[in-house]
């Protein structure tokens, strides 16, 4: 009962980022203040040091949210890695994507998710990638007040269901727009991310600090995913893009988001936002230090669908790295 009430805790301190007014920081903390009830913020304010403390470890939700993860994939994806039969692969054809594919492992993930997850957060609700595919209304809960999780069971399914990797699985917690705890989760190697807002970023427990900005004298190093993208806006942008050293992407959301975040990449560009693809990711990169927006400025959110968007480990890479792939000057 203890362990409950510290999760419905946990997540009125993230609600309550939602409708902050202001925020101030007194000596090394943060102080918060809401506009129709100052005298009252303060005195949760002063209760929530333990939080915000720089350092502050992980909290309560993302310790049972890190262990989720790891169960379900460990139970429902690790065995079927390489072990899929023919029936256990079925295509998902879109006009977008008409190779389109699920397994086994997706279905069977999202099922174990979209039932524990309301645990963590009594009242939340799920959209998976999987049950908006069957029924695209079901996206429609971000649109409501109340908590939702979105999750990808299995993000970079053609890469598991050929027999190789980089493969995970995401969700994050989302709140009237706001994103307020994700993870990500890979079955190789046992790699968990977790981020939380104002609380940072950690990578199987350890804070990740923010990444020192490399050189202006040397050449940005990262990825462009031009797939989805009108070719009026993928030419000039492929032709400004050849001028770095381009990594090869890897059709995994999970990998490139979490390669921005420990600093191993100076950027990455995408243009198509499906929300389990990238709203996950892109809190764990900001609460590393890091940067997801768009090329006008404009912060990506979960609502995005087609529109340049580019990640950085900081921000003085994402200015240089706006200015040599859009044009565009801080």
């Amino acid at each position: 009962m203890k362990l409950r009430t510290r999760f419905v805790s946990d997540l009125a301190h993230l609600r309550a980022f939602v409708c902050f007014a202001s925020v101030s920081s007194i000596n090394g903390h943060r102080q918060v203040f809401h506009s129709s009830d100052e005298s009252g913020a303060k005195k949760r304010a002063q209760s929530w040091h333990f939080i915000h403390h720089p350092a502050a470890m992980q909290s309560a939700l993302l310790n049972r949210l890190g262990e989720l993860l790891r169960e379900v994939a460990e139970r429902e994806i690790a065995p079927r890695f390489q072990q899929l039969a023919p029936s256990d692969v079925v295509a998902k054809p879109s006009v977008e994507d008409p190779h389109d594919l699920v397994t086994a492992a997706d279905r069977a993930a999202e099922a174990q998710l979209t039932l524990r997850l309301p645990e963590l957060v009594p009242g939340s609700s799920v959209v998976g990638e999987e049950a908006v595919a069957a029924d695209p209304s079901v996206l429609d809960r971000l649109r409501g007040a109340a908590p939702v999780w979105v999750v990808d069971p299995l993000d970079g399914t053609r890469n598991f269901a050929a027999g190789h990797g980089p493969f995970g699985t995401m969700v994050v917690l989302v709140e009237r727009g706001v994103l307020l705890a994700s993870g990500i989760y890979f079955s190789q190697g046992d790699r968990l991310f977790l981020a939380e807002r104002g609380l940072g970023a950690y990578y199987n427990g350890e804070r990740i600090r923010a990444r020192t900005a490399t050189s202006g004298e040397q050449v940005l190093a990262g990825t462009v995913y031009v797939r989805y993208m009108p070719e009026e806006l993928a030419e000039p942008l492929s032709a400004r893009a050849a001028l770095h050293h381009q990594v090869p992407g890897v059709i995994c959301a999970a990998h490139e988001y979490t390669e921005v975040a420990l600093g191993r990449k100076d950027y990455v560009s995408y243009y198509r936002l499906l929300p389990w693809d990238h709203a996950p990711g892109a809190l764990i990169v900001r609460e590393a230090g890091g940067v997801a927006r768009h090329p006008d400025g404009r912060d990506y959110e979960v609502f995005d669908t087609r529109e340049h968007t580019l990640l950085a480990p900081d921000e003085a890479t994402w200015q240089r790295a706006r200015a040599e792939l859009f044009g565009v000057s801080p």
